[in-house]
């Protein structure tokens, strides 16, 4: 789990605070999950707004990134849930790229670790069909993930667009694996 700016800015209206917000926390302890609190967890999934908006930054954003998944690998987390709609799209695009430029992936057997927003882990104990979802745009691919929750999906749908049509698919990457 990752807090965020989201709390910082409102620490009165947060359920926990800013620093110990407890709403992913406790979403996942009700939905039978562990939660992991590990060393970095409280640090910045790397956009934080002027740290990735501003071109030269950048590197600074992976940094930050890269700061989190080293904090988080000894603990072999299955998932990463985020608040934040700019922290699982960092999370996960970061992932890419750390892979890409360091040959080193965070997940197990070379999988990445997925980063979905408590609305997608939400869905997905809906019940909802995760392509429906739109999991398959992630650059980390959540089938392990999906198995060891139970989550039937069919791998044959995963580039179905809503209209039926197929949507295009991704390149594959040369480090990260993909189901």
């Amino acid at each position: 789990m990752n807090r965020c700016h989201y709390s910082k800015m409102f620490p009165h209206k947060g359920v926990g605070g800013a620093e110990y917000p407890c709403v992913l926390s406790g979403m996942v302890d009700a939905w039978g999950g562990e939660v992991i609190d590990y060393p970095e967890r409280r640090h910045c999934c790397g956009f934080g707004f002027r740290q990735y908006l501003v071109k030269a930054n950048r590197g600074y954003s992976v940094s930050n990134t890269h700061k989190k998944f080293e904090s988080m690998e000894p603990y072999h987390p299955d998932a990463i849930i985020t608040n934040c709609p700019g922290c699982p799209f960092f999370l996960d695009r970061w992932q890419y790229v750390i892979a890409e430029m360091e040959g080193k992936t965070y997940g197990k057997d070379g999988h990445g670790i997925p980063a979905l927003t408590y609305e997608e882990l939400a869905g997905l104990v809906l019940g909802v069909d995760p392509w429906d979802l739109g999991l398959q745009i992630h650059q980390v691919g959540p089938e392990p993930l999906l198995d060891k929750m139970g989550i039937a999906y069919d791998p044959a749908r995963k580039y179905d667009g809503l209209d039926e049509k197929a949507l295009k698919k991704p390149g594959l990457p040369t480090v990260l694996k993909c189901c």
